[in-house]
């Protein structure tokens, strides 16, 4: 049976309590890792929007920073395929959770250009600027004040430009989602995955958030199947201003 879902939900996820046990918490990590390869396009997002962006000019080096990175899995993905073209980039992961930052350190802590950091991203201060932003099923953990403190703090510090990638809220995701979910048993995979659907955007929700947060903000809403939104902003130093959206595929 598929839930309301015609409003957010402002249910809270198993995983973003502190007391959850971590035993189940990091499994979830793990299984989210398999799932975000099948599901999310974040290889495409990030060629499309990150890497195609380093390539025009190869030889500088950039500085990308990722927001609830979680286990790091496609931090360690960006920093191969970059390396694979020749870039130089390096990349300050940050998240909330010390249980997952000592996950994520064991695993990936031993790869060159990678800063795995325990940040607060909406009480800490950017003390220095970056070029990139990027998130992955980031936004959707936050109340709508949340984000719009997020992105109004944040994106002034943001050279070439921020990419937001999250669930797009609908009935199709959300079944397909709950036939994927049941290959992850034994984790918050299931119950957090459907969850996090029922906490996604519309897309004109996502497309209000963002010229709410900063008005004149050049931004652009992208769609991507399956049931995916990217919201992508323009860092303060970018050549190529200009704000809309994409319902493309």
């Amino acid at each position: 049976m598929v839930p309301d879902l015609t409003k957010r939900s402002d249910l809270a996820e198993l995983m973003d309590d502190p007391a959850c046990p971590e035993v189940m918490l990091l499994r979830t990590i793990r299984q989210f890792a398999s799932i975000n390869r099948l599901v999310a396009r974040y290889r495409t997002i990030l060629t499309r929007w990150i890497l195609a962006d380093m390539i025009r000019q190869p030889d500088r080096s950039y500085h990308l920073l990722d927001m609830g990175a979680g286990g790091c899995d496609i931090d360690a993905w960006l920093l191969h395929a970059a390396r694979r073209r020749g870039l130089k980039l390096r990349i300050t992961a940050c998240d909330l959770d010390s249980r997952i930052i000592r996950y994520a350190r064991s695993t990936y802590g031993h790869i060159d250009g990678l800063a795995i950091r325990h940040l607060d991203l909406l009480a800490a201060r950017p003390n220095e600027a970056v070029d990139y932003i990027f998130a992955n099923h980031f936004l959707h953990h936050l109340p709508r004040e949340s984000i719009l403190r997020l992105l109004d703090r944040w994106q002034p510090c943001v050279n070439r430009c921020m990419v937001f990638s999250d669930l797009e809220r609908n009935r199709l995701a959300y079944l397909g989602y709950s036939a994927l979910s049941l290959f992850y048993p034994g984790s918050f995979a299931r119950y957090d995955g459907l969850l996090s659907i029922r906490r996604g955007f519309s897309f004109p929700e996502l497309e209000d958030l963002a010229r709410q947060a900063r008005p004149g903000m050049p931004f652009r809403v992208h769609r991507l199947r399956p049931g995916r939104l990217v919201l992508h902003i323009e860092g303060a130093a970018s050549r190529n201003p200009g704000r809309g959206t994409d319902n493309g595929a």
